[in-house]
């Protein structure tokens, strides 16, 4: 999928005329590694402690700033190695992203704060 097209900023009008931000959409290729490599911890059922830092199963009511900035989050820890975690790796180590998958996440993540500073 390309992330252009997958990266919908999408507004709507409220009955009272003003625009409401909506979240953004993680575009399909990208969820398909945040299932494998992140959500068993960082999703529902996830451990209470990584949940506090990184919540995919709430990231819809984060909104476009919050998400914008938790997507940079997860770029800046994969390319430092912080994450997965090297307890998590031991356990199941198919669950480290490839460089091109972190490569496309930081990608996206850039994306969605180019689009955040075009929004304010």
């Amino acid at each position: 999928m390309n992330i252009a097209i997958g990266l919908c900023f999408l507004s709507v009008l409220t009955a009272s005329g003003q625009k409401e931000k909506k979240p953004y959409i993680i575009p399909d290729d990208i969820n398909l590694i945040f299932k494998a490599s992140c959500m068993p911890c960082h999703g529902e059922g996830g451990g209470r402690y990584p949940n506090t830092k990184l919540n995919f199963s709430k990231w819809v009511g984060y909104g476009p700033s919050k998400e914008a900035e938790k997507a940079s989050m997860i770029c800046s820890s994969l390319r430092k190695g912080s994450m997965p975690p090297k307890s998590a790796i031991e356990k199941k180590s198919v669950i480290v992203p490839t460089k091109e998958q972190i490569d496309l996440i930081c990608q996206w993540a850039e994306s969605l704060k180019q689009n955040e500073k075009k929004q304010k």
